[in-house]
């Protein structure tokens, strides 16, 4: 199992991403059921976000937004992906981890969720916020960055 961050889902359906053919290997593990995902509904709904402002590129609205919702779907409905609720313990850890860190509040989470099932978290590249810190949390975590493997 491993917690996928924003930025994996959104390069997968960027096909000129730099990072587009490492991220379309990740979620067709995903949809092979060779790896299962986790992940938080902040993730969920940044997917949906991001998606449409990446589908903006090419499509104008309403299209762009259809498309988005129909990636959304895709993850939520997805049998090999699990949405975590929002429950007290990952909302504490996800708020200290924001009180320590000063990293953006989906990532907070998503760190919570890693830790608190022992998973591997996946991002897309190591974030600007992420930079300062990222031996102390590339020891608390475990993180993997996509660009890492290009």
């Amino acid at each position: 199992m491993i917690a996928i961050d924003t930025g994996v889902w959104v390069e997968y359906i960027n096909t000129s991403g730099a990072l587009h053919t490492q991220a379309k290997a990740v979620v067709e593990s995903v949809n092979r059921g060779e790896t299962d995902a986790v992940l938080t509904p902040l993730t969920l709904t940044e997917i949906y976000y991001v998606a449409e402002r990446v589908y903006q590129e090419v499509y104008k609205p309403p299209q762009s937004e259809t498309l988005a919702k129909k990636f959304y779907d895709f993850v939520y409905h997805h049998p090999h992906v699990e949405i975590k609720p929002l429950d007290y313990e990952l909302c504490l850890k996800a708020a200290m981890i924001k009180s320590r860190y000063n990293i953006a509040f989906s990532d907070c989470f998503l760190l919570a969720l890693s830790e608190k099932d022992n998973v591997q978290v996946l991002f897309k590249n190591v974030e600007s916020e992420m930079k300062q810190n990222i031996k102390e949390l590339s020891k608390r975590f475990k993180l993997k960055f996509l660009e890492n493997y290009s």
